[in-house]
């Protein structure tokens, strides 16, 4: 043996007729000595032995018994049995167990040495076996080196003539369960295989060649994939002798086949469920893959759609643009983006956009080009109507970025300007033609998008300039958010309200003139009239004179309500949170101060304030509310009942036989149409409707009064 080698001596420390380790090692190979079956099998296992050498005699068993479990680990390791009882009969049954070396050691109570010549058999024989002969030695060398199982049996299948140690662990089956019967192996087969391995038999013995998978290994699950390679072998006269084979473990390359195929099956599914068109072609123009949209759109089959070039499926008038943008995908290596169209077997043209890129290999080699066609029918449409209605409102209106861009101009806007469209995108609004003359202008224009931009909508009346004339224009700014409710776009409009200005001027100049000449002219007749009431010698005259004076300051007070309301209309007020408690007090106040008469019972929520959306003039609407019930009471000093719910933000004011006329009640829900001779008697109560039209509320009439419902701020 080499120096190198390595024998697992086992032994009885206490055998007196076992030689000692040094011994086995004199001629240079290294001697592990273990006491006992157990740790013997333990070293085996764990360290590389080139050869077992075992005294029959063990502490824990015998030589015979390990030899077996040896040849459970392997069919043809070396092992030497050494025995000191060398009868016929354990010889046999060291034979049949596949023991490599029989060496009968005599027995005669003492020791032997180094130097005993028993010794030296024992070591020649140890060596015998642990050194392979040539051919036959090398065959195995090779045959063990190999991760395959390599077989060899009988043409009748009832002798097994060779198979190496890689079969245990594959089929999950002893050696030595084979090497007794060698069709066993059909039981390491997964029952289902069973019928494919035995029909394979069938046609190697008719001498055909066969490959076949299979599942083995019952200890597994039956988990291992092997791939079953046999030949049959014939002799001079032609007639099968035995047949070989080798079986390969190909369970990790079917996981990768099977990793791959789900992998191509989530693919070819993604590629199948996108709405769009997927296409690949090669470099010369032709379809290599697509998915079953392309098939969809165009009306081509997949035999068809395998012989189409690249220019085959848009319309004659767009193919030099297609292979125009496929040779310059080619050419430069960058991806192209172009609107055309396909043209279906029908003949129909659909407008499409194609978007096309490089197709490359992990080597980075070019290979052709893949992309996506996506159907814009329904975009164009879309934009055809959005045109439709952008270009022909009467109102100035555009789009644009958050910054302030100008992204698209309608074209009254750009009619207005006398400039053509394209000449006004690409601006910040407040640098638009529009703007230019006035600073205070662009400054609004600035503040609308800063405001817009931050997510709220604005709005403001300013002066234009335009191509033929100035404009005053209601104008505002609208913010438009995306799914997550980013500011996105910001909608500029504007309306052209020149005339209503004008007008508007116009009856504040004529309601400013009124105010002042009724005045004028009542404090005249009020002055003269009391010179009348002040003459005590005619009663008559006395009481015409209080009468107009009377009268006289009505039409005054109504002068003043008329110019509140039409303040309040012509402003267009904006409701803010207010507190109905606070504007309800200054009501109350007012109303004792003007009616001593009568007695205001006033019954407040335990909060300390109820905020309502309302108008900065709220308290006066309120007055006229309190003085509205006030003057429908029947009792000469009556008692108005004023309740403020903060639950419901209702305010509920009644009175003792109070009963509204039909005209007051229909003017307070905004249910009457005036005419000569059905109306309301004062404005005040039109003053309250108003306010609570604009902020958003409601009045409802009650048998003896009157509930408030305000919006909560």
């Amino acid at each position: 043996m080499d120096g190198g080698d390595r024998i697992l001596y086992v032994r009885d420390p206490d055998d007196a007729a076992a030689p000692e380790p040094a011994a086995l090692g004199a001629e240079g190979p290294t001697v592990d000595a273990v006491g006992g079956m157990q740790t013997g099998l333990d070293r085996l296992v764990s360290t590389h032995v080139d050869c077992v050498v075992s005294a029959q005699a063990l502490p824990d068993g015998d030589g015979l018994t390990l030899l077996r479990r040896v040849r459970d680990l392997d069919g043809e390791f070396p092992f030497v049995l050494l025995a000191s009882d060398g009868s016929e009969r354990l010889a046999s049954r060291a034979v049949a167990a596949g023991v490599t070396d029989y060496v009968p050691v005599d027995r005669d109570g003492e020791r032997i040495d180094a130097n005993d010549e028993r010794v030296d058999a024992v070591a020649e024989r140890v060596a015998a076996a642990s050194e392979p002969t040539d051919p036959e030695a090398r065959v195995r060398e090779l045959t063990e080196a190999t991760e395959d199982v390599l077989w060899l049996i009988s043409a009748d299948w009832k002798e097994l003539l060779f198979v190496n140690s890689a079969y245990s662990e594959l089929f999950g089956q002893p050696e030595r369960r084979l090497r007794a019967e060698p069709r066993a192996f059909l039981e390491a087969i997964h029952p289902e295989d069973r019928e494919r391995t035995t029909a394979a038999m069938a046609r190697l013995a008719d001498g055909e060649p066969q490959s076949i998978e299979l599942r083995v290994n019952p200890d597994e699950g039956f988990q291992r994939h092997v791939l079953v390679q046999a030949e049959p072998i014939t002799g001079r006269d032609g007639s099968i002798e035995r047949f070989a084979g080798a079986t390969r473990d190909i369970t990790e390359q079917r996981a990768r086949q099977r990793r791959l195929e789900a992998e191509r099956r989530t693919v070819e599914s993604i590629f199948d469920a996108l709405p769009d068109v997927l296409y690949t072609f090669d470099t010369a123009g032709y379809l290599l893959r697509w998915n079953d949209q392309l098939e969809a759109e165009t009306g081509y089959d997949a035999g068809e759609l395998e012989e189409m070039y690249v220019t085959d499926f848009v319309p004659d008038d767009e193919v030099e643009r297609i292979a125009d943008s496929f040779q310059a995908i080619l050419e430069d290596g960058r991806s192209v983006t172009v609107e055309s169209a396909f043209e279906t077997t029908g003949g129909e043209r659909v407008p499409f956009e194609f978007t096309g890129g490089p197709l490359r290999d992990a080597d980075g080699e070019l290979r052709g080009v893949t992309g996506i066609g996506r159907n814009i029918a329904d975009r164009r449409a879309r934009r055809r109507r959005f045109e439709a209605v952008f270009d022909n409102t009467y109102q100035f209106t555009g789009l644009m970025s958050p910054d302030g861009t100008l992204l698209e101009v309608n074209e009254t806007a750009a009619e207005f300007a006398g400039r053509p469209a394209a000449e006004l995108v690409g601006q910040k609004l407040w640098d638009a033609y529009w703007f230019e003359p006035e600073e205070t202008t662009r400054e609004v224009a600035r503040e609308a998008v800063a405001t817009a931009r931050g997510g709220e909508f604005f709005r403001d009346r300013i002066t234009v300039k335009g191509a033929d004339r100035d404009a005053v224009i209601d104008f505002s700014v609208r913010p438009v958010t995306d799914d997550r409710g980013e500011v996105d776009l910001l909608i500029p409009e504007g309306r052209d309200i020149t005339r209503l200005a004008q007008r508007e001027r116009q009856l504040r100049v004529t309601n400013r003139f009124l105010r002042h000449n009724i005045r004028n002219k009542l404090n005249t007749i009020r002055g003269h009239a009391t010179l009348v009431a002040d003459r005590d010698d005619d009663d008559r005259l006395r009481s015409a004179g209080e009468t107009i004076v009377e009268a006289a300051d009505e039409l005054n007070e109504t002068a003043e309500t008329a110019r509140d309301v039409h303040e309040l209309i012509g402003e267009e007020p904006d409701p803010r949170s207010v507190d109905l408690l606070v504007y309800l007090d200054r009501a109350v106040r007012a109303v004792e101060r003007s009616h001593p008469e009568a007695e205001l019972r006033v019954r407040r929520p335990e909060s300390e304030s109820v905020p309502v959306a309302g108008l900065a003039s709220l308290h006066e609407a309120l007055a006229d509310l309190l003085e509205l019930v006030l003057s429908h009471a029947g009792a000469d000093r009556p008692t108005l009942h004023v309740e403020v719910r903060a639950d419901d933000a209702t305010l509920t004011i009644t009175a003792d036989d109070c009963a509204l006329p039909a005209a007051e009640r229909e003017v307070l829900t905004g249910d009457i149409e005036l005419d000569q001779v059905r109306h309301a008697q004062g404005l005040g109560v039109w003053n309250v409707y108003w306010h609570v039209w604009y902020a958003g509320g409601s009045v409802d009439p009650l048998d003896d009064g009157v509930r408030v419902r305000s919006p909560p701020a």
